[in-house]
């Protein structure tokens, strides 16, 4: 196992030398600057080499959302939400169904308290990843938050309703419910998710 993954290691750098050594052969290989890219800020590693491929893609391949989207993540990493957020809208715009982007983005307006977006960003990745729990909880907080209560109790209630997330989702819907004034509701959810306690027998006194 050990063997494997060395060897795996192995052909991961030779990869990423690969492209170093085109890149340097042709600086103006647009494609093999966001590959390496990519690499790199995968690995965690020589980010500030990372950043320098892209911004010399963005240049050479302005058209290309890849290259704005791993963009975003590098200015995300920094700290730098506003320059993330135009580079993933600049993505989403060039690639109307680049979900990792939408997905990235409603983040950020999350973050920024910009609920509405956040919750219109959400639907749409959930609209195509249905089975993203994540996404379907943060997308009922920021409904929440927008002031749409039922929009927020629609979204858990489906994770309530499948039996792989119910107990999850119900413990979610109960809190809502908790939230808005809905005690009785909330305790119905409860009682239906959660097992009911044992009652331990009384232990009888030794004969000794």
């Amino acid at each position: 196992m050990l063997a494997l993954l060395t060897l795996l290691a192995l052909e991961a750098d030779d990869s990423l030398a690969a492209l170093d050594r085109q890149i340097a052969k042709e600086p103006s290989s647009g494609l093999a600057r966001i590959d390496a890219a990519q690499k790199r800020i995968q690995a965690g590693e020589e980010l500030d080499r990372a950043l320098l491929d892209l911004d010399v893609a963005r240049s050479l391949l302005p058209e290309n959302p890849r290259v704005h989207f791993l963009f975003g993540q590098l200015m995300e990493e920094r700290g730098q939400a506003a320059e993330a957020r135009v580079s993933y809208q600049t993505a989403l715009a060039l690639r109307d169904d680049y979900d990792d982007a939408r997905f990235r983005l409603a983040g950020l307006l999350f973050q920024n308290a910009a609920f509405s977006e956040a919750a219109d960003a959400y639907a749409r990745y959930v609209k195509t990843h249905p089975e993203a729990t994540g996404a379907r909880l943060q997308l009922s907080a920021a409904l929440e938050k927008a002031g749409d209560k039922a929009g927020a109790e629609r979204e858990l209630k489906v994770l309530y309703a499948d039996p792989k997330t119910r107990e999850m989702g119900g413990r979610k819907l109960a809190e809502l419910y908790d939230r808005t004034g809905r005690e009785k509701d909330a305790t119905k959810v409860r009682t239906a998710v959660e097992p009911p306690k044992r009652k331990l027998r009384d232990l009888q006194r030794s004969a000794r």
